[in-house]
């Protein structure tokens, strides 16, 4: 499979993920009871289609769907092979613009995000939530 070029995943991510960024933004925090500030929903819509676009164009993406379900023996254009194939692609994409759109959004500091992305079972207070929770809600009083 020919790897597509640079004017067909810009455009591509403008089609697929600009609608899928937006709902995302929008979603998220009111999922989590907060406002939805519309310089944060543009700041997140921009970096979520500039790394979708990064990541489109440095990683073979259409190589690795099609080539993962043959390790398991699946037809990589059957039903079965589609989803076995989206799950390291998703993955890929989770990891990348998950991380970096939480460091953006939380501005906690890295090391305290990185802890709380990658152990959430732990206490909030072991990877430093409790005191952002404390701290923003002092400054939410003053």
């Amino acid at each position: 499979m020919q790897k597509p070029s640079a004017k067909f995943i810009v455009v591509f991510n403008l089609v697929q993920n600009i609608p899928t960024a937006i709902a995302m933004s929008v979603t998220a925090p009111l999922l989590v009871h907060q406002p939805v500030f519309t310089i944060n929903l543009l700041a997140n819509i921009l970096i979520g289609f500039v790394l979708a676009t990064l990541i489109n164009l440095l990683i073979p993406i259409p190589k690795i769907a099609m080539g993962f379900p043959a390790l398991f023996k699946l037809n990589p254009e059957g039903f079965a092979g589609r989803i076995v194939g989206n799950i390291p692609v998703c993955f890929i994409f989770h990891v990348i613009i998950g991380l970096v759109l939480n460091l953006y959004n939380v501005r906690a500091g890295f090391p305290v995000r990185l802890f709380g992305d990658i152990y959430p079972h732990v206490p909030g207070a072991v990877c430093g939530r409790a005191d952002f929770r404390a701290h923003r809600q002092t400054a939410d009083k003053k």
